[in-house]
């Protein structure tokens, strides 16, 4: 395994929904080209990108064309993309906001790359 070290260029963008936010973040390390992204719900009072990622985030990847993030309900997301690749997906994510009782989420992916003519 290897260890990026140094401090990336990073975005996070995101998409509110009421009293809960989906974060999209980007990471590059050291101008390699390359592009890790992290999509996350937390919860919309938060300001930090979420420290507990297995229980909170839906997708790790990497270059990705095309993305986006959009709510479809309350607790329901759509993460669409053109091309790219995923390293880890789940389709449930939790958000503990005002104690032991978690609220869930649900994402659907939405992949074009299968579709797109060489």
């Amino acid at each position: 395994m290897l260890l990026a070290r140094g401090k990336p260029n990073e975005t996070v963008a995101e998409a509110r929904n009421g009293p809960f936010k989906v974060l999209v973040r980007s990471q590059e390390f050291h101008h390699s080209g390359s592009i890790n992204v992290d999509i996350c719900v937390t919860d919309s009072s938060n300001l930090a990108f979420p420290k507990n990622e297995k229980q909170q985030c839906f997708l790790h990847g990497y270059d990705f064309s095309g993305l986006s993030v959009k709510w479809l309900s309350q607790q329901n997301i759509e993460i669409a993309f053109d091309c790219g690749r995923v390293t880890t997906f789940t389709s449930s994510a939790f958000v503990y906001p005002n104690g032991p009782v978690p609220v869930e989420f649900y994402a659907i992916l939405r992949d074009e790359c299968a579709n797109q003519v060489p």
